[in-house]
């Protein structure tokens, strides 16, 4: 991790010499010079986790209606994931405490990546919760499965 390197008193530096800095060196990671939070930028990829889980959504559901993800067995709860790509997305109904519910849907695009009608890119490049672009090769959900797991398997439901 990078240090926070300025010239000068730290104390008085400009808030946009301070974001400057941070840009460029954000995708290493770095404190914020302001509130110390680590900021870093972070190359996620779709992977066979995913993908399984997707299926198991796509199959408990009719397109459109929501489901409780922690009801589809996983082995990862990184599967919020899929939605850097738009193949879910969550309904924003909060719990009485403020906290996230935990309903999920499976997109129109997750559908068809769920079919294999399109490819997604393998990689998000996510900031602070949120996609700053994708990049990669284009990967279908069998690429994704790998050999781990079988496509035809996991849609007939074995």
């Amino acid at each position: 991790m990078n240090a926070v390197v300025f010239d000068g008193d730290p104390e008085r530096v400009t808030l946009a010499e301070a974001r400057q800095w941070l840009r460029e060196v954000v995708d290493d990671g770095a404190r914020c010079p302001c509130c110390t939070q680590l900021a870093k930028v972070y190359r996620r990829k779709v992977h066979a986790t995913m993908a399984r889980t997707l299926i198991r959504m796509y199959r408990a559901t009719t397109p459109g209606e929501y489901l409780y993800l922690p009801s589809i067995p996983q082995k990862s709860r990184d599967c919020t994931g899929m939605a850097w790509w738009g193949l879910i997305d969550e309904e924003k109904t909060r719990r009485d405490d403020g906290g996230r519910a935990g309903w999920w849907r499976v997109t129109p695009h997750g559908v068809e990546w769920v079919l294999r009608l399109i490819t997604v890119p393998k990689y998000a490049r996510v900031y602070d919760g949120r996609v700053l672009r994708h990049e990669g090769d284009p990967v279908s959900i069998v690429d994704a499965l790998g050999t781990k797991f079988d496509y035809r398997d996991l849609m007939e439901g074995r």
